[in-house]
């Protein structure tokens, strides 16, 4: 990941990562982030059997997981801690015959107290698999003491 411009970024985007990383349900997931800054979270998940339903393709529970958890880690990114308000999970295809799955969170707004983040899972290929759209609660514990 490329170094942020700003040393407050960089110390709260390391916080975010170690939190990330310890937190055993996403241990759980296989969750690996592969960019996190101020507006934006890309992450994957590698194909398991730990990730799938009876069909053989990634379960929706876990999409959506995903989804939440890519998004809540950019939503931190503001400074303090977010819990999520509603989420929308549009499943499109099913996420089959991909080695990973990959998840976007783009910031679509930021206030005091409420954060819009859109969704887009995709597969190793660049097809959208999932989108949708997540609003979070900004509260005030912060992510940095």
């Amino acid at each position: 990941m490329r170094a942020l411009n700003d040393e407050r970024l960089n110390a709260l985007r390391e916080k975010m990562l170690k939190i990330t990383y310890e937190n055993k349900f996403n241990n759980y997931m296989g969750i690996t982030v592969l960019e996190l800054n101020e507006n934006y979270c890309k992450t994957r998940i590698k194909y398991g059997d730990n990730v799938v339903n009876p069909y053989g393709t990634f379960h929706g529970g876990i999409l959506s997981a995903f989804a939440d958890t890519t998004a809540g880690t950019a939503a931190c990114m503001c400074g303090y801690f977010v819990t999520t308000i509603t989420c929308n999970l549009n499943y499109l295809l099913p996420a089959a015959n991909t080695e990973y799955i990959y998840c976007e969170a783009m910031k679509l707004k930021s206030g005091k107290h409420i954060a819009f983040f859109d969704i887009r899972i995709t597969d190793d290929k660049g097809a959208v698999l999932d989108s949708g759209e997540y609003t979070f609660f900004i509260g005030k514990n912060k992510v940095l003491e």
